[in-house]
């Protein structure tokens, strides 16, 4: 089998991993993604600068682990979705990449409803909002119509480097799914593509799902990745769900969650739940299974947020002492808004005791409070665990407060790069090498976080008192 090279289409980096035949990781490089921005509110990826990228991170690996590198035997991916690049008939590009975060259509539309192709209990998304691909779409049939009649094919990001690599115009079923353009059950394109978007459905790719063998690497992708051109590539996924693959969520009524610039919490299910409860569903790497996923607008950048405002700029493992040394609830302080310009109009109870480690903990607990609301509506029945990603958990204070909030032990993964593990478990179990119920991100059962049953029935009393701060996201 050799190492499993993996790449993580990032919105803010774009990262490779490298690792070894029983997925533990042996390397990993990351470079800023590289946007351009040729209109205020536009944000693009020109392809040569997109190639140069993966080109540079290929080679930041093969310097830091040659024997790694020359070894590599797997090629796979995890990505951003509804980021997308029009090509003509001789699969030249038309666009360059236009990222998620492009804005160019939100003043052109009125109404979300504008953008919706299908209906949700087709597409698995409540809502399709202007930084979806459809409302892109739809703002080059307005402004750009020439672009659209040359269209031959419409690829995703992950789907654009996936044709690099083999040659096949294929989607990932979960990354396509976000479009709001696909039937997630049938994995097919939705007839109302064509009125909708104005091109054929022909231009649009074939889905598969996560962790399908698509065969040996083309020779010329090889050639500039100095790749044995025996490498297999396998199709990988939506960098959320590739997350929770890598933290070990992989079978019906697992759950896990990332705090990192956002809140989301996945749950993996072998039923599609009617629609109305403000989640996203999508088709997982089984059929028949589904992701159900909640987004919120802020997570652990609320306490960025608030650390960026003290004058003396504290590292986070310095509020996070701090945090640690106030009692539970903060002694009355609590996070009532986002924060904005100035971060005490945040707050509610504030007193004259109050100190910076009572401001910590206060928004540790309503982002937890969040979590708690999102498990909640997400899941019929509590979790026995909980899997936690994101940058927010490295905090074993945060993770013992979610803990004791949800009365439900918290498990930090083992590896740092869970996207990129997913993405390489998905590969290797297509080949049989990973049971569902293997889990490679388990760390020693000395490092979860256990609840504390009197701690946890004080805040379940302050749970009915904590407001709603986070929106939805729609179609993140």
């Amino acid at each position: 089998m050799g190492t499993i090279f993996t790449i993580d289409l990032g919105t803010t980096s774009f990262k490779a991993a490298l690792f070894d035949s029983s997925l533990k990781l042996i390397a990993v490089a990351r470079v800023p993604t590289p946007v351009h921005v040729a209109a205020a509110g536009w944000r693009e990826i020109l392809p040569e600068a997109f190639f140069r990228a993966i080109q540079d991170l290929a080679g930041l690996l093969r310097t830091q682990n040659p024997s790694g590198y020359s070894s590599i035997g797997m090629v796979t991916f995890s990505t951003q979705t509804n980021s997308f690049i029009l090509l003509d008939g001789r699969d030249c590009p038309l666009t360059p990449l236009i990222l998620w975060s492009d804005e160019r259509a939100r003043h052109d539309f009125s109404s979300e409803e504008d953008f919706r192709i299908a209906a949700p209990s087709v597409t698995g998304l409540p809502s399709v909002g202007a930084l979806a691909a459809p409302a892109k779409l739809k703002w080059m049939a307005k402004h750009q119509p020439e672009i659209l009649a040359a269209t031959r094919r419409f690829c995703l990001i992950g789907d654009f480097l996936t044709l690099w690599f083999t040659g096949r115009h294929v989607s990932e079923a979960g990354a396509a799914g976000f479009t709001g353009l696909l039937d997630i059950h049938q994995l097919s394109w939705c007839p109302e593509v064509e009125q909708g978007t104005g091109f054929s459905r022909s231009c649009l790719p074939s889905v598969l799902r996560a962790g399908a063998d698509l065969g040996a690497i083309r020779s010329e992708a090889a050639e500039a990745l100095t790749m044995n051109p025996s490498c297999r590539f396998f199709l990988g996924c939506l960098d959320q769900y590739a997350g929770a693959v890598g933290a070990g969520n992989t079978l019906p009524g697992a759950v896990s969650e990332t705090t990192g610039t956002v809140l989301t919490t996945i749950q993996c299910s072998d039923r599609f739940s009617e629609m109305g409860g403000g989640y996203y569903q999508g088709p997982a790497f089984r059929e028949g299974w589904y992701w159900k996923m909640m987004v919120a607008e802020r997570g652990a950048s609320l306490l960025e947020a608030f650390r960026n405002a003290q004058p003396d700029r504290p590292e986070f493992p310095v509020l996070d002492a701090e945090a640690a040394s106030t009692p539970p609830g903060a002694e009355g302080l609590r996070l009532v808004a986002p924060i904005e310009t100035n971060p005490r109009d945040a707050f509610s109870g504030i007193s004259t005791h109050h100190n910076r480690g009572h401001f910590a903990r206060a928004i540790m607990e309503a982002v937890a409070f969040a979590l708690a609301s999102q498990i909640q509506i997400l899941c019929a029945n509590p979790p026995s665990e909980l899997r936690c990603c994101g940058g927010a958990n490295r905090s074993r204070v945060w993770l013992q407060i979610k803990a004791d909030v949800l009365n439900i032990p918290c498990a930090p993964p083992a590896c740092d790069e869970p996207a990129c593990l997913g993405a390489a478990v998905l590969a290797v179990r297509s080949l049989g090498g990973v049971p569902d119920a293997h889990d490679p991100s388990l760390r020693d059962p000395a490092d979860w976080i256990f609840p504390r049953p009197g701690i946890h029935r004080f805040y379940k009393s302050l749970l009915t008192e904590s407001p709603k701060l986070e929106k939805p996201i729609p179609n993140p």
